[in-house]
Order: C-alpha cells, then sequence, then structure tokens
C-alpha cells in the first residue's frame, strides 16, 4: 500500500508535477452528482405510481421519521447510510420537507455519532474503524447529502462536513486497507468515497479540496483504476477477484464512482467494456439453479450462492452500453431481486432502459474470466445443462482467494455433484478440489498445500468444441515457488476434459494429473469433494445426488489407493490445525481421495454424472509408449497421450461409429500437427506427427467406423467485452513429463525449512 504523506505544504510539493493531468475542480450550482431533471421526473413518475424502489424509499424514511428504530448505527454506519440514502430519494422522489430534515439527520449521525445518534462519539476518528471499513458507509451517502441537500444545510454544516471529510480521508491514504489496490472491496469503499467528496465539495475546500481533486483524478482514476479497467488488469472479464461475497457493494462503488467521476470531467476509459463483460461472468457463472459461483471466499452454507441485486445494479445504474443495461435490468426482473439496504442504487437502476431478457441460446456456451482464471463451459442454455468451472491463476495479490490451482466444480442440472466447500479463510488446497504435491521449501506448516508466490501458473490452453468438448490444461508448478526461489516442482500440470452426452445432459470429466517432485515422500495430493456419503469399493465410489448418479473411477495411478475422507472441521482456524493439513469443510461434505508418492506421481480419474442407469464404463488403454482412457459413455471417447510428450508416437484404439477421440501432448509444429488413421483389425491405429493442419493443443476429433478422421473445431466463445479471448498456447516448449503411470526415480532430495514466514500467507480477511 502507497503512503501519501498528510498536511498542505508537502502535498503542494509531492502533487504539483502531477496537477498537469487533472481536469478544472468541480464548480458551480449544486447538485451535480447524479441529480438531474431527467432523474427527478422518473422518480417522480415511480412516486406518483407508488411502486419500485422508491416506494420502498419512502416507505423506509417514514419509518425513521415516525420511529426510533433506525437510531442505532448498527454496523459502523451501515444502518445510518441505508436510511439516508432512502430519504434522499424519498425527498428528490416528492419534495417533501420531512423527508429532507430526516436525511439531515441521519447525514449529521454519520458526521458526528458512533453507536446512537446523539453520542457525539463519532467525529474525525470515525472512518479508522476496523482499518478503514467504515468509509463506504460515512463517505459516499454524506457526499451525496451535502450535494443534494446544499442549500438546506447551514454554513457550519457544511464546514463540518468538509473538515470530516479531510479527516477521513488523510487518515484513509495513510492507513487504511487496501488504499491503492483496485479489485478489493476495501479500496472500492474508499474510492467512491474520495471520488464522490471531491466532486461534492469541488472550489468550496480550499487548497486541501484541489488537492484531493487531483489526487482523485490523477492517481486514483489516472493510475490505478486505468490499469484496473484495462485489458490485462484485474478486472479484465468481468470477475470479482475475491470472490461474490465481496463483489456486490464493491462493484457498484466502482460503477457509481466512474459515472460520477465522467461527469465532472475526468477521463474514464474501460468502464462499458467492464460492465459488459460483468454481465458475461454472471450468465456463465450462475449455475442451473440460478446460484452464483463465489470464486473465493464466503460463509454460505451451500455451495453456490444466492445472487445480489447489487451485482446487476452496477450495470444497470453505470455508465455501460444501452444493451447490457437492458439485459442487466432484464435478469433484476426474471430472478426477482430486489433488498432495501440500498434503495439509492436499486432507484438508480430502474430509470432509462426497459428490462430485456439475456439471448442465453443464442450465446456461447464456453467464457474465460482472464484476470482471475476462471473458465466457465455449460453443455445447453437449460436448467438440463451440466456446467462445469475451473480455476487457474498465478496467485494474485489479492484477499479471500484460495490457494487452489486447477480447482473445478461440476453440476448436472440443479445437482452439485463435485463443490468447492472451502470454508472462509482456507489457505489450505485440500479444502477444494485443486491438486497438489508436497514442496520441500515451502514452511511446513503449509505443506503440502500450494503456496502463495506463484507467478507462472496458468492455462496452457483450453477450448470447448462445436459438439460440446471442453479440454483445458492448468501448469500450476510455480505454486510452490517460495518468495523469491524458484519452485521446487518441476512439473505440476492437471488436464481436464468434459466429454458431455450427445443431448448435453449426462456428461463424463477425465482428469489426468501428473507432476514431479523429485522425492518418494513428496505426493501428490487429490480429492473430489462430494455433498453426500460417497460409497468407494475398489477403485470406484458412487453416489446419489438427487437425480443424478455420480461415479469416480480411478483409472490407472503410479502409487496408493482411493480411500473415503471427512472433513475435520467447519473451518481452519482451530488450535493446532496446520493451515496447509487443513480439510474443514463450511458444509456437510464426504470426498473421493487419493494420495500418490513421488518422485514421478501419475492419477488417471474419471467422473460421471448420469442419469439414474446409464453407464460409462472407463478403463484404462495404453502401451510403453503411450497412456490414455476410453469411455463407453455417455460419449464414446478415447483421451490419450504420449509417455514423452513432442515426439511423434502412434496408438490404437477401438472403432466405432464416431468416436470422440482427445490426444494430450500431440506433436506440434506452431502448434499444429498431421493425424493419419487407418483400420486395424477390430480397432483404429493412429499415427500423429509435428505439422500439418489439424490444432495440437490438444488433438480432438472423431474416427468412424472406417477410421476416417474429422476434426471437431473450436466453438465460438464469449468473448470479454474488455479484450479477453480464450487464452492462447503461452509459448513455452513442450514439458518433459512422462505418462501415466509408470513412475520413475528421479535424483533429488528435498530442502526442508524451518522458516515459517506468516507475512504474505496469513493474509488479512476482512468481512464484506
Amino acid at each position: 500500500m502507497r503512503i501519501v504523506v498528510a498536511g498542505v505544504a508537502v502535498a503542494v510539493l509531492v502533487w504539483s508535477a502531477l496537477a498537469h493531468a487533472a481536469p478544472p475542480e468541480p464548480s458551480g450550482a449544486h447538485p451535480r452528482i447524479l441529480l438531474d431533471a431527467e432523474l427527478r421526473a422518473a422518480w417522480k413518475a415511480e412516486a406518483a405510481a407508488n411502486r419500485g424502489p422508491v416506494k420502498g424509499a419512502i416507505a423506509l424514511c417514514q419509518s425513521a421519521r415516525d420511529t426510533a428504530e433506525h437510531d442505532r448505527a448498527v454496523y459502523q454506519g451501515s444502518e445510518w447510510a441505508k436510511i439516508l440514502q432512502a430519504c434522499l430519494v424519498a425527498w428528490a422522489a416528492t419534495d417533501q420537507a420531512d423527508y429532507a430534515k430526516v436525511a439531515i439527520r441521519f447525514y449529521k449521525a454519520l458526521l458526528d455519532d458512533l453507536d446512537r445518534i446523539g453520542d457525539g462519539l463519532g467525529g474525525d476518528k470515525a472512518a479508522s474503524r476496523d482499518s478503514g471499513y467504515a468509509i463506504r458507509n460515512l463517505g459516499p451517502y454524506t457526499a451525496i447529502a451535502y450535494d443534494w441537500l446544499h442549500d438546506q444545510l447551514t454554513p457550519e454544516l457544511r464546514a463540518k462536513a468538509r473538515t470530516r471529510w479531510a479527516a477521513w480521508l488523510a487518515w484513509y491514504r495513510e492507513h487504511g486497507y487496501r488504499a491503492r489496490t483496485p479489485g478489493t472491496n476495501y479500496q472500492a469503499g474508499y474510492l467512491v468515497s474520495a471520488t464522490l467528496i471531491a466532486v461534492a465539495q469541488g472550489k468550496e475546500a480550499g487548497e486541501e479540496g484541489m488537492l484531493l481533486w487531483r489526487f482523485v483524478a490523477d492517481e486514483l482514476w489516472g493510475k490505478d483504476m486505468a490499469a484496473a479497467l484495462a485489458t490485462g488488469g484485474i478486472l479484465d472479464g468481468g470477475d470479482w477477484p475475491e470472490g461474490w461475497q465481496y463483489g456486490p457493494l464493491a462493484v457498484t462503488s466502482y460503477a457509481l464512482a466512474a459515472r460520477v467521476a465522467r461527469r465532472a470531467g475526468i477521463p474514464v476509459e474501460g468502464v462499458e467494456a467492464w460492465l459488459a463483460s460483468m454481465l458475461r461472468r454472471h450468465v456463465y457463472g450462475m449455475s442451473p439453479g440460478d446460484k452464483v459461483f463465489p470464486g473465493g471466499d464466503t460463509e454460505a452454507g451451500t455451495a453456490n450462492i444466492d445472487p445480489h441485486v447489487n451485482t446487476l445494479n452496477a450495470m444497470a445504474l453505470g455508465d455501460a452500453s444501452a444493451q447490457t443495461r437492458q439485459w442487466a435490468k432484464g435478469e433484476l426482473s426474471r430472478l426477482r431481486l430486489a433488498d432495501r439496504d440500498y434503495l439509492l442504487h436499486d432507484a438508480l437502476a430502474t430509470v432509462g432502459d426497459k428490462p430485456a431478457l439475456v439471448p442465453r441460446a443464442t450465446w456461447p456456451t464456453w467464457y474465460l474470466a482472464a484476470a482471475t482464471g476462471t473458465l466457465f463451459a455449460r453443455t445447453r442454455w437449460d436448467e438440463r445443462t451440466v456446467w462445469f468451472i475451473t480455476e487457474c491463476q498465478r496467485t494474485l495479490d489479492i484477499d479471500h482467494r484460495h490457494p487452489n490451482t486447477g480447482n473445478f466444480v461440476l453440476s448436472r442440472g440443479k445437482d452439485d455433484v463435485i463443490v468447492d466447500p472451502s470454508p472462509y479463510g482456507s489457505q489450505s488446497t485440500l479444502t477444494g478440489n485443486a491438486p497438489t504435491v508436497a514442496s520441500a521449501h515451502l514452511p511446513p506448516n503449509y505443506i503440502p498445500s500450494q503456496g502463495g508466490w506463484g507467478v507462472k501458473s496458468g492455462w496452457d490452453w483450453t477450448t470447448q468444441t462445436r459438439s460440446g468438448v471442453v479440454a483445458a490444461r492448468c501448469d500450476y508448478s510455480d505454486q510452490y515457488r517460495f518468495q523469491h526461489r524458484p519452485s521446487d516442482v518441476p512439473d505440476a500440470i492437471r488436464d481436464l476434459v468434459l466429454l458431455p452426452g450427445i443431448d448435453g445432459t449426462d456428461a463424463a470429466l477425465v482428469v489426468v494429473d501428473r507432476a514431479t517432485t523429485n522425492a518418494a515422500g513428496r505426493a501428490m495430493h487429490l480429492r473430489f469433494r462430494v455433498p453426500g456419503p460417497i460409497e468407494i469399493a475398489g477403485d470406484v465410489g458412487t453416489l446419489t445426488v438427487g437425480a443424478t448418479q455420480l461415479a469416480i473411477t480411478s483409472v490407472a495411478r503410479s502409487g496408493g489407493k482411493p480411500e473415503r475422507g471427512r472433513p475435520s472441521g467447519t473451518d481452519c482456524f482451530a488450535p493446532g490445525i496446520k493451515k496447509g493439513q487443513c480439510d474443514a469443510a463450511r458444509f456437510p461434505v464426504m470426498d473421493f481421495r487419493l494420495i500418490v508418492p513421488g518422485p514421478q506421481p501419475r492419477a488417471v480419474n474419471v467422473i460421471t454424472a448420469l442419469a439414474p442407469g446409464a453407464t460409462a464404463k472407463p478403463t484404462a488403454l495404453g502401451e510403453k509408449t503411450w497412456a490414455g482412457v476410453q469411455l463407453a459413455g455417455p460419449r464414446p471417447a478415447v483421451v490419450v497421450w504420449p509417455t514423452k510428450p513432442g515426439a511423434g508416437f502412434s496408438y490404437r484404439a477401438p472403432r466405432g461409429e464416431a468416436i470422440t477421440h482427445v490426444v494430450l501432448d500431440a506433436p506440434d509444429a506452431d502448434g499444429k500437427t498431421t493425424v493419419i488413421a487407418k483400420l486395424d483389425g477390430d480397432g483404429c491405429a493412429i499415427t500423429l506427427a509435428a505439422g500439418g493442419e489439424m490444432m495440437a493443443r490438444p488433438v480432438i476429433m472423431t474416427l468412424d467406423n472406417a477410421c476416417v478422421v474429422t476434426a471437431d473445431p473450436e466453438a465460438a466463445s464469449a468473448v470479454s467485452a474488455v479484450g479477453t479471448k480464450p487464452p492462447p498456447v503461452r509459448g513455452k516448449s513442450q514439458p518433459r513429463r512422462s505418462g501415466c503411470c509408470g513412475a520413475q526415480t528421479t535424483p533429488g532430495s528435498p530442502i526442508a525449512m524451518t522458516v515459517v514466514v506468516a507475512a504474505l500467507l496469513l493474509r488479512r480477511r476482512r468481512r464484506g
């Protein structure tokens, strides 16, 4: 976090070089923020019709006028902020003086008080609570009240507000949490506060006000948010990196602040594209049961969480395209989302464009949110779809994320069959479904989990074909970097191949895990967490989830055997728990787990999610130079790979009318390969060589009964409006990996480290 020195004299020197970039400080008549004739007319119409959030705002303001029910601040001013919003909307929609009086009462409470109206315990230090959490309640809404009710406030009360704001913002600049880190809920609260205050008080706060304006324009928007909103920035792809327990208010704060900043003359690029991408993340991240994949910390007792009105408010009230606003409003209507905590946001979101349903059926069925490395795929656009999400990204300098590169979840219709029950604040890979191996140089309390310093981890490739096959390779070997020391895990990859049935209602997921750990004692740890009492017999685990028959089959492995696991608790903070060994769950689950010894652990698992009575029957394939797995259903398929990637190789597979072949690590030149197939008794003999016309990473094709090869080309993806595209091959050479499951001894000895470095791994966790 940057530190900006307080004090006018010093600040003049610090910011004088930056002053040329800022537009003129706002001046002129109030209101300057949002409240124009069009907005007032729209709200007056809503009030006259006695409907929508304006109706709710009027009722809530009347309650605050007539009762003492709202005189307690609740959580750091949240109740007073709620009432102030409601009364501002009520006054703007009706012009009734009573509502302005109530608004001023709660405006004064936010300026002066702490827990109860009139206690006088707040003031200049009120924003410093919980490292600055409170500023999101104190700053934005007092700024709007100052602006809208400017002429109804006494000069003394306006001066008091400016004094409070100067103290709050100066403290936050120097001491507030994550003040210069976009993509965090704390920074969002600070940004919207600073922006709205700078506009509201423009030309009325003297030299300090001028310096604040320049700082907001040149630094917060000109540098921090410009980088965040650009292609490759932390917001690229529309995901919220802390997860969607924290996202809704934060993204609405960004959208509101950007709208106000642009109207005040601050150049803000990329907002429209970001909001369009966030709509896509909302659509693709919504389960068949209309729940949201959290993507980070959550305290919900379910696998996925309820959609939140503020997420869609951000698109509906922000500077989005008309189409994005219409679709956001259509989702608000379809999901029947409403609340009574942010009625200003809700009321702003109703104005203008009429709702329209998202044309899901015409959209592609896969999407990648680039900044978080989250791939969303589905087989169809109705509640019978198979829904698959997987994550692969380097470590981001963001709170509320888990060390789970390679994690995934899977649903068949409304049945969530592979779930991530990671508890709030997990610092363990073992709480989810990501693979991990034991590093020798991470701090002992964090082994065998992934570490917190990876800079190169990510997707080697992702794709979905026209027939619906999804394939992705996650390279997570750099997750075992320790601070600036290179990773001691030379190779660690997870290949995921989703093979849906012909109608997309059933699917098999092939999970191929390979690593090099350089020591027999440094094992690979795998687990697949399920919402019920899975039964394991030999190599197969089975469970019925709703109307879905789930089976997990260990097809091949270089060691170990499947076991049934139970979580050790509901959180990772109980005394004595080593963070990297925690396998707690926030809701009841069991898991299919496998520990595969080093030095070259290999495992092939197949997860099938089928209608009752359907079968898949995965079996191992392979010879000395290649390995693979064959599936009889729900789609006849083989997934194969050479034991020495990069060289040409041949393999043999059964014949059939239309058998899908997925070849991992095919030999290639410039990403292309040549495939030659011929009849070989009751099967097909296939030879691959580098160069040619077929895409090589991976090869996805069908072979008919005569062994005629037909490429299964890539389907269109839902390209992010920010510029995200399906990630290209990263240009690195093919890794030297051997196939499953003949582990070979590799020289090397682990270096034990006893220094526990908690500063980075023990990330601060904040309630949102």
